[in-house]
């Protein structure tokens, strides 16, 4: 069953030290299972507590409520501020390791003909590791809105959406830019925008502000005044860059550029072209059904052709513990009601 916790502050730091307090153990278990594999990933040559203090000052100033919040969190877990920065900048710091990753998940976003209500699901893949390193939180702001994430225990926020009518959808990526000095953790750019933004533009916006040392698809979809709308923020250094939905209303975003300028540096296609593979049979299988609900697009991320590169991935027979790889969550997103759901392990049908 997925963990969902609401959290009952509303100022900052006390909601992230409340959060700390109740997750320590699973904040410090995130600490220790990136802190290994940074090291492992690095050869030991990445000094991690240093990269955590260069993120919470890039946060500092780009979200100063998140900024705190992290704080908040290393209080209450009773770990030290620098590595809840750390895990925020994930992302980042496996970029300056220069780690050979592959890339994780596969969103889909639909624009109905008739102005109906988006459509929007995605599949979160990671290390089988960290199949239970994760929950959803239910955040109420003070201006009466909540913002709802699935996210890892100590980590601010990644998919989700707010009760006014936004959310997102995430998917890594990788440029050739990527690695510098710890900019803003995309992971923190997407919980600011649903903190922030009250639609599309104001969310698309903000993540343009944000001066990130790593790259992700922000994936926006909005329902305002009875309308769909969606776009595609792609964050890269020098970034960043937008799509809209194509002809048909499909945004298909897994885990290469797909604006024209940044996919001249992505790095993902050649190493890891299953990325390349999954939009295809995503964005095919979806448009001969023309319409689909969630449950059309769950159907469709329910393959499992390509092993571990496939749409619901499995480890590969025999794969090493700390390299397996699978399919650990299914994120759908209900903008029109404020509906997060979130299905634990394999992709299922509604």
């Amino acid at each position: 069953m997925t963990t969902v916790f609401r959290s009952t502050e509303l100022n900052s730091r006390a909601r992230g030290k409340e959060f700390g307090h109740r997750f320590a153990a699973k904040v410090k278990a995130n600490v220790d299972t990136y802190g290994a594999m940074f090291d492992r990933l690095s050869d030991g040559c990445l000094d991690i507590a240093s990269a955590g203090r260069d993120a919470l000052a890039a946060v500092s100033i780009f979200a100063p409520a998140l900024h705190e919040e992290m704080l908040g969190i290393a209080e209450g877990a009773g770990i030290d501020p620098a590595l809840i920065g750390a895990l925020n900048a994930r992302t980042e710091i496996l970029a300056a390791a220069k780690a050979k990753l592959r890339g994780e998940c596969s969103a889909v976003i639909h624009l109905p003909s008739d102005l109906s209500a988006p459509v929007a699901v995605q599949t979160w893949d990671w290390y089988q590791i960290f199949h239970d390193s994760w929950l959803v939180w239910e955040i109420p702001l003070a201006d009466g809105s909540v913002t709802k994430t699935m996210t890892e225990y100590g980590i601010v926020g990644k998919s989700g959406l707010n009760t006014r009518g936004l959310g997102l959808l995430f998917t890594i990526l990788h440029h050739t830019a990527d690695g510098g000095k710890i900019g803003v953790p995309v992971h923190v750019a997407a919980r600011a925008a649903l903190d922030g933004a009250s639609n599309i533009y104001r969310a698309a916006q903000l993540l343009a502000t944000a001066e990130v040392s790593a790259s992700s698809s922000i994936n926006l979809v909005g329902f305002e005044k009875g309308i769909g709308k969606a776009m595609s923020v792609e964050l890269h250094p020098g970034g960043p860059s937008f799509v809209l939905p194509d002809s048909e209303g499909f945004i298909v975003h897994t885990n290469h550029f797909l604006a024209p300028g940044p996919a001249a540096c992505d790095t993902e296609p050649r190493a890891f072209p299953d990325t390349l593979l999954r939009h295809d049979l995503l964005r095919r299988g979806l448009g001969a059904i023309g319409q689909p609900t969630a449950g059309d697009v769950l159907s469709e991320m329910k393959r499992h052709e390509g092993g571990e590169g496939a749409v619901c991935c499995h480890p590969e027979p025999g794969a090493d513990p700390a390299n397996a790889y699978e399919t650990l969550s299914t994120v759908i997103l209900d903008v029109a009601a404020g509906n997060l759901e979130v299905l634990k392990g394999e992709v299922r049908t509604a």
